[in-house]
């Protein structure tokens, strides 16, 4: 459409033609055809500023066909704009991390979805700075898990929240966690919860143990305790980075009986799931000075050298602890 025509416009006349054309189908291609658009103006700043303003204008477009198609492109175009961050530093932020932002509060779910993945997109790919994350996603993040939320809304933006708290500073995290309390003992939405629960491990590993131990294990042994066996499984499922981030008094007092509890779920999935990261919880009683297991944050594991007995005799003891089913205790 930028080819010359019979209307006798310029390039960038022609650019403003159709993408405000009363056809839908046009400013659907101008959508999608922006990053070809940019840089076939990129030699210019002033006319690629045009071009980044049509953008603007474009994303309150009407037709949530053309916000969503619009949507689709901003990762390819935070590449380029990324590769040639020289001659155009601020474009990305000034520009796009605005409509990215508001779309996630779009009316329109096929609109909203395409912006939630195309943020996690710009964050896997490190193109949104730490000053944008702090300063304009987590405070809508924030404002969308308020308790008088819509529903849709609220569940959307946990999943993101969640999704978000491996990418983001401690800091930032600390900022989510009073929220994410919250949250975890929302009773009229069990998607809220279950989303907490499955990602409940990634918020101990981050803000470490302190925060682990005061804020969060309690609503831990809550959802451990939930009606609906989904949240109890996910709770199984990261029981091993939860007791990763407690001291070992914790873990000997409080989490060894809260295991044992799921062990011997009423859930068959449950329980399965608990049998599951039984090892992976054990492991996390070894003393690294006499054993050399090594553990990242995240629950990983870094060296494994030659068990010692000692070792050997102390999951001995967890085993008979955490288990009860006779033949268990006998292995």
């Amino acid at each position: 459409f930028l080819d010359a025509g019979q209307d006798n416009l310029t390039p960038l006349g022609r650019l403003e033609k159709y993408a405000f054309s009363e056809n839908v189908f046009n400013r659907q291609i101008v959508a999608r055809g922006l990053l070809d658009v940019l840089r076939e103006f990129s030699d210019n700043e002033n006319d690629f500023i045009s071009v980044m303003e049509t953008v603007a204008r474009m994303s309150e477009d009407g037709e949530p066909t053309v916000r969503a198609e619009l949507m689709e492109q901003v990762p390819n175009i935070a590449m380029f704009l990324h590769e040639s961050q020289p001659n155009f530093p601020a474009a990305f932020s000034r520009y796009l991390v605005p409509i990215v932002v508001h779309y996630l509060t779009d009316p329109n779910n096929q609109v909203r979805k395409t912006s939630q993945a195309a943020l996690l997109v710009l964050l896997e790919q490190g193109l949104i700075c730490k000053g944008d994350m702090e300063t304009k996603v987590c405070p809508v993040l924030l404002d969308l898990t308020e308790p008088s939320s819509d529903d849709d809304y609220k569940i959307e933006a946990v999943a993101i929240m969640c999704k978000l708290v491996t990418m983001l500073s401690k800091e930032t995290v600390e900022q989510l966690l009073e929220r994410f309390c919250e949250l975890c003992s929302d009773a009229r939405l069990f998607q809220v919860r279950k989303v907490c629960a499955a990602n409940f491990g990634e918020f101990c590993s981050i803000v470490g143990r302190d925060a682990t131990e005061k804020l969060l294990m309690s609503k831990f042994f809550d959802l451990c305790s939930d009606s609906l066996w989904g949240i109890r499984k996910a709770c199984a499922d990261c029981f091993m980075i939860v007791s990763n981030s407690t001291s070992p008094e914790v873990r000997r007092t409080k989490l060894s009986p809260l295991f044992s509890s799921l062990i011997s779920d009423q859930s068959r999935w449950v329980r399965q799931a608990a049998f599951q990261s039984l090892g992976r919880f054990i492991s996390t009683f070894a003393n690294p000075s006499s054993t050399g297991l090594y553990f990242k944050e995240d629950g990983t594991l870094l060296e494994v050298p030659t068990l010692r007995f000692s070792f050997c005799s102390h999951l001995l003891d967890i085993f008979q602890h955490c288990c009860t089913p006779p033949w268990l205790c006998r292995c």
